[in-house]
């Protein structure tokens, strides 16, 4: 199965975000998660025809189009930071850490809430991170427990204004 997945980042037809295993208080996951280049194109092959704004697909979209746009940021800047994502063995989970210094969760919600935020705190007990960012749909910008809580389009612009990384 590995090989098939190298065979697809070799063709660019998709790209895979390794597991972050550098955390000490909670074992982690060490499973990569794989992403096709393109959203509708994963999208028209599972048969999906609309995303309900509060679905399970939304969601996977969204973080999909998250990965994408840090991906290509990487890439365009020339910018040599690993883009992996980190889960406890309890499947608490944060969808992207850039380098060992960014750590991004990425909820697809329009009102952040406590709940929202457990896998990005579990992860800032270990103190290895130095930013920890939630990107959602939630248009109030602000901060809880030094993790920054900002608006997607907000986010995009200042990732390609140089302001996150």
């Amino acid at each position: 199965m590995r090989e098939y997945y190298h065979i697809l980042e070799d063709t660019f037809v998709g790209f895979l975000v390794p597991a972050w295993t550098k955390t000490v208080k909670r074992k982690s996951m060490s499973t990569a998660k794989f992403y096709l280049f393109d959203c509708g194109v994963k999208h028209t092959l599972a048969g999906i025809k609309t995303l309900e704004p509060a679905s399970d697909y939304y969601g996977q979209a969204f973080e999909h189009f998250i990965a994408l746009e840090l991906r290509a940021y990487l890439s365009y800047r020339r910018l040599h930071f690993s883009l992996s994502y980190w889960q406890s063995q309890q499947h608490h989970e944060v969808d992207f850490i850039i380098g060992d210094d960014i750590a991004i969760e990425v909820k697809s919600t329009n009102k952040i809430n406590d709940k929202h935020l457990k896998g990005i705190r579990l992860l800032m007990q270990e103190n290895i991170c130095k930013k920890y960012i939630m990107i959602s749909h939630d248009p109030v910008n602000r901060k809880s427990d030094n993790i920054e809580i900002i608006f997607w389009k907000d986010f995009l612009k200042k990732l390609w204004e140089d302001k996150i990384i």
